[in-house]
């Protein structure tokens, strides 16, 4: 199944769940944005309260993996609304177009009863916490000190 709402898509098959939604960011300035979104993150995760949604965590420490095109990739958590059940996840930033990346969060599987038993709540805290995330490296790439073209 897949879906899309608002610049995102949701997809759901045997091999697994993720939330992906596109950005208009020129992949020679993500190593400057992560790096900008590291400086200005105390500690070594940022996270947002989604409400009734639950909350997320994600780690500002993103590396670069490659093949075949150039990616950043980092780690995740998802939780409930009462904190009780996590969700471990992989976030990937991936270079798709020379003016734009893909940025895209995918749990950890296999996901606990209670999580499986609540994928539609799961899929909405993922694109909930993928869009937060989206607009902190949507604002780290305008910011005028951010190099125009770095090499990935």
């Amino acid at each position: 199944m897949e879906q899309t709402a608002g610049g995102s898509r949701q997809a759901m098959d045997a091999g697994g769940i993720s939330v992906v939604r596109s950005l208009p960011i020129d992949p020679g300035i993500v190593s400057g944005m992560l790096l900008g979104l590291r400086r200005d993150t105390p500690g070594s995760a940022t996270g947002w309260s989604l409400g009734r949604r639950g909350s997320a965590e994600v780690d500002v420490d993103f590396f670069r993996t490659g093949a075949p095109n150039p990616t950043w990739t980092t780690t995740a958590r998802l939780w409930d609304p009462q904190a009780l059940a996590v969700v471990r996840a992989v976030v990937d930033l991936a270079a798709i177009e020379p003016d734009a990346c893909e940025l895209a969060i995918r749990p950890n599987l296999p996901l606990s009863p209670w999580w499986s038993a609540r994928m539609p709540a799961l899929l909405d805290l993922a694109r909930a916490a993928l869009d937060e995330l989206a607009e902190e490296l949507l604002w780290h790439a305008t910011r005028e000190d951010q190099p125009s073209h770095e090499l990935p």
